[in-house]
């Protein structure tokens, strides 16, 4: 890991200024100028970092991940060809680090097995559907890189052509 990496992560990692500071220090240095009495203090604030990591920022990181994790509904009378050339735009589009078509169907048996499988009387219910609900809840699933603003991504992608609307893991959450 570089440098750029190492400060990047900092910023996206809350830990006291002065921990982040230290940790920074310890493995920006070239390992062959670091002295025997430089070594245990180099050691205890990576350790102590890796436990802020471990012990304090489990929500932190759910919280970034919820934020960084998009899914791109398109209108529902696109073709599946205007749905490929949507996603390559997609794709293409700077800092988003992956995009993955998902379908109708799969979105139904995601949304069952997310909210309906622990109810035997929901899942008889559902079990009944002679055809999916979420037919048109086709979309794509969209990673956004680390340190990218979210908000000027999904800005950019939400002036492409077929885009109907765009949500964040949060909010799909909070509207459930």
């Amino acid at each position: 890991m570089n440098e750029k990496d190492m400060l990047q992560l900092k910023h996206a990692i809350t830990m006291p200024v002065g921990l982040a500071d230290n940790l920074s220090r310890a493995c920006g240095e070239n390992s062959r100028r670091r002295s025997r009495l430089r070594r245990p203090a180099a050691l205890c604030a990576l350790t102590a970092a890796i436990l802020c990591l471990c012990i304090g920022s489990t929500s932190l990181a759910y919280n970034v991940y919820q934020e960084k994790q998009l899914a791109i509904f398109m209108e529902p009378d696109l073709t599946q060809e205007e749905i490929e050339a949507l996603g390559s735009e997609i794709s293409k589009t700077a800092d988003v680090s992956s995009c993955q078509y998902v379908s109708g169907d799969e979105a139904w048996e995601e949304f069952k097995s997310a909210y309906l499988s622990d109810d035997p009387e929901l899942k008889t219910l559902t079990d009944a559907f002679t055809e999916n609900p979420l037919a048109d809840s086709f979309n794509y699933k969209v990673s956004v890189r680390m340190g990218a603003d979210t908000q000027a991504v999904r800005e950019q992608i939400s002036e492409l052509p077929g885009v109907r609307k765009i949500t964040t893991v949060r909010e799909a959450e909070a509207s459930h």
